[in-house]
């Protein structure tokens, strides 16, 4: 072989082999995954925009300027002339600001589901008795207010809705649901509907619905109710209202009856000047087997509750 064709093969060779090391070397080398980043870069803006969505959301449920707050539903009870009868504490919490404001609560619907029979009596001290769909309440220091509605007799069943109107700017409106339930048999017990509220801050009064419940065997007995603590507690007492705003009788004991389901209710007015705390209430048969069920209804001292 010439020394020429030698140089040759020697410069092939060497050629070869760096063309084999360049092409390790880029084989040897990681390159950016540009997809992988573009995922994660995709992810941490779905969070922000979930996070923006749940600061937003969040933010358009912050207490509004007025709540209205309603029993969620009533067995309707009576008999006779008090047949189908219902009742519901309702309250309204507006930010203080708004003391001594006017609000409007109306109700259409369960005026025309009790057949135009409503009415409704303030708590003891904050006003008198009102009849029809609407009742105008006046804010106390904390923003508050509560009226009792009394429907029937002749309430049919279904749900209503209940507005509050506040009539100085903004003029918001709360709304709240109440639903009326068939006459049925229900679970044996007492009940105080609501169970605990805030009395007002200018006359320390209160109201709650005792509802008792017996076997339907007892329809048409009489049964009575009992709170001696409630009575100490209020200077003014308790004032008890029975359906169709009939008044039973005032003082810590008072009679009534049992409809044909067993069930039976009367309206606690507790004041004015009531003492916070629990009290405990009794319902009890007056005749044999004298069962008794017993439930507690608390008074809490005048607070602002919205915000």
């Amino acid at each position: 072989m010439t020394r020429y064709r030698l140089l040759s093969v020697v410069l092939a060779v060497c050629t070869i082999a760096a063309m084999a090391a360049v092409s390790g070397a880029q084989a040897g080398v990681p390159m950016p995954a540009p997809h992988k980043h573009h995922r994660a870069h995709n992810h941490r803006r779905g969070h922000e925009r979930r996070r923006d969505h749940r600061h937003r959301r969040a933010h358009r449920r912050r207490d509004p300027t007025c709540v209205v707050h309603s029993l969620p539903s009533f067995v309707e009870t009576g008999l006779g002339p008090t047949a189908s009868s219902v009742a519901d504490v309702v309250t309204v919490e507006c930010h203080p600001v708004f003391a001594e404001s006017t609000v409007t609560i109306s109700a259409d619907e369960l005026f025309s589901r009790c057949a135009g029979h409503l009415s409704w009596i303030h708590t003891p001290g904050n006003g008198g008795t009102a009849t029809g769909a609407t009742v105008d309440v006046i804010l106390d220091n904390d923003g508050e207010a509560t009226v009792v509605a009394f429907g029937g007799p002749s309430c049919a069943a279904g749900t209503s809705l209940i507005s509050a109107h506040l009539d100085v700017p903004p003029f918001t409106t709360a709304n709240a649901r109440y639903t009326i339930l068939a006459p049925r048999n229900t679970p044996p017990g007492v009940k105080a509907l609501p169970a605990s509220v805030v009395e007002d801050s200018v006359n320390s009064s209160a109201a709650t619905i005792v509802y008792a419940e017996f076997n339907p065997v007892f329809a048409e007995k009489t049964v009575m109710f009992r709170s001696n603590e409630l009575e100490a507690r209020c200077t003014g007492g308790i004032t008890w209202v029975g359906p169709d705003e009939a008044l039973l009788g005032t003082g810590p004991t008072v009679t009534t009856t049992l409809d044909n389901n067993g069930n039976a209710w009367a309206v606690a007015f507790a004041g004015p000047s009531c003492a916070a705390g629990p009290s405990q209430i009794e319902a009890s048969l007056t005749s044999v087997p004298f069962t008794s069920y017993r439930t507690t209804f608390t008074i809490l001292s005048p607070r602002v509750t919205n915000p």
